[in-house]
């Protein structure tokens, strides 16, 4: 193969790995809206808050927050719903380590972590962010889809 054929095939390479790397990270941490409204089983997540399980979700919404031992991201995200749970008493904040549950990873195509889902107060799934939050993401979701 010439050297002009290797350079050209190289720089399409580089070109096509820019593009999905700043598509991914445009798409990160953005809330996405869930047409499919799937009621998530409490008792299938096997929830915990303080040490009790969790009977029923939040009034105003729920976040439920895919995580695993090795992910830096789950950490910031935790703390970014937690002060959100905190300041909002209607909302509940969950966190489902995937390690231990990969059938509810399956279940909800969780492809990286944190992935969180933003439940209603009935618990039906409405929007899922992939990665940390960015800034105004959950509260953009929880208005976008008029959880009030």
């Amino acid at each position: 193969m010439p050297l002009e054929t290797k350079l050209i095939a190289l720089a399409i390479l580089v070109l096509v790995a820019t593009a999905a790397g700043i598509f991914w990270r445009v798409n990160t941490g953005k809330a996405h809206r869930v047409r499919s409204g799937e009621q998530v089983q409490l008792a299938r997540l096997e929830a915990t808050k303080d040490g009790s399980a969790v009977k029923a979700f939040g009034k105003r919404a729920t976040f439920v927050q895919f995580s695993s031992e090795v992910c830096s991201q789950c950490r910031t995200t935790a703390r970014i719903l937690g002060e959100y749970e905190t300041k909002h008493k209607d909302v509940l904040h969950l966190e489902v380590d995937v390690t231990d549950k990969l059938d509810l990873a399956a279940h909800f195509n969780v492809l990286q972590t944190p992935t969180t889902l933003v439940l209603d107060g009935a618990g039906r799934v409405r929007a899922r962010i992939g990665g940390t939050p960015k800034h105004g993401a959950i509260q953009e979701a929880l208005e976008s889809l008029e959880i009030r």
